[in-house]
């Protein structure tokens, strides 16, 4: 429905010339295109979760204790929620005054998905079962092989040490996918030692309980399990786009991969700057990225959002050039009709009270 409506309807423009569309608009692009890369990575996602469960239930394993599926898809819950909100008001603001209207249901579909919010519990919540896994499968390898977990740990820490020291040499690029990828893990790994040594500081050192240990770190946790999610979906974003079978498709969806990977380094980039992941020469290039990748998949949102094949009957609005087959006053309540007067004829000036009558 937005696309439709971004990509027909014109407004402002040069002098003597016809107006461009909304989609032209640099601040319509930059709002609506990484939402649609989004909902590409999710759905990605969603389907190798899915395939996760279908093969739990083949190999008749006791869902109830796979708790790696259950962190995926209770982080999954958590971030697809939190964006269909911020989506969708997102474009409520982009189609203007015609996205207020309820026959274009915006609004209907905001009120239907505001309850996925907490739907299961609240997604803070939600992130905090994926960190539990995190950290399950984290102390896991010191019980099973401790000094193979000693040495993995040590060796990660000390390279992104020296990835992050002046005597670093990236030899990826700036702003491509395996530069992207790695900058996602990046974030994954240095957030998730953090929270297991802050954590055992503060149980084995300064003598505190689990859970006063775990309820000051909750921002932490929420942060590594964003994280976490944030690396699953772009690389099996990435796996999807290598999988693609029709040369011309895998280019385009190469295109929304790059700006999914660079809208997470570019939301993120005030953290990677602090570990000197990125220098300000760098972030300026993720920058650039962003708003070139924008600009050059705005031509193709109808294409990608047609391959959904999301059937006519669920997308009657006025804006999506599909007629609804109710009247526009069938959205909008009947006005409620005056109670008349009892005493038709005496006029209202009964129902005034009197000047000195007790109320």
């Amino acid at each position: 429905m937005f696309a439709f409506t971004t990509s027909s309807r014109r407004q402002f423009g040069p002098k003597a010339k016809e107006e461009v569309k909304i989609i032209e608009h640099q601040t319509q692009y930059l709002r609506l295109m990484p939402h649609l890369a989004t909902t590409l990575a999710l759905t990605f996602t969603s389907r190798y979760a899915g395939d996760l469960l279908d093969e739990d239930i083949f190999h008749e394993k006791d869902l109830a204790n796979s708790r790696s599926l259950q962190a995926l898809v209770a982080g999954l819950k958590a971030y697809s929620t939190w964006e269909n909100i911020t989506c969708l008001q997102d474009c409520r603001e982009c189609t203007g005054g015609m996205g207020y209207m309820m026959e274009n249901r915006i609004s209907g579909l905001k009120c239907d998905s505001d309850v996925f919010v907490t739907f299961e519990g609240d997604n803070v919540v939600m992130l905090q079962v994926v960190v539990r896994e995190l950290l399950a499968q984290y102390t896991k390898q010191y019980e099973e092989r401790p000094l193979f977990g000693l040495l993995r740990n040590w060796t990660e820490s000390v390279s992104d040490n020296l990835r992050t020291s002046f005597l670093a040499f990236n030899m990826d690029a700036i702003g491509n996918l395996t530069f992207l990828l790695k900058a996602v893990s990046f974030r994954e790994r240095v957030l998730q030692r953090g929270l297991a040594a802050r954590i055992y500081y503060k149980v084995m050192t300064k003598k505190e309980d689990i859970f006063s240990a775990w309820n000051s770190c909750l921002h932490h946790v929420a942060s590594l399990s964003l994280a976490h999610i944030h690396r699953v979906t772009l690389e099996q974003f990435s796996l999807a786009v290598g999988s693609c079978p029709v040369r011309e498709d895998q280019t385009l969806l190469m295109k929304f991969c790059l700006l999914y990977g660079t809208k997470l380094v570019f939301q993120e980039r005030a953290w990677y700057l602090e570990h000197k992941y990125l220098t300000p020469a760098s972030s300026v290039q993720i920058r650039s990225q962003l708003l070139n990748l924008c600009d050059s998949v705005k031509e193709d949102a109808l294409k990608v959002i047609s391959a959904f094949n999301i059937p006519h009957s669920s997308i009657h609005a006025p804006i999506a050039g599909i007629p609804n087959p109710r009247a526009a006053w069938a959205f909008y309540p009947p006005p409620q009709p005056q109670e008349q007067s009892k005493s038709a004829g005496k006029g209202m000036d009964h129902q005034r009270p009197k000047f000195g009558a007790k109320l």
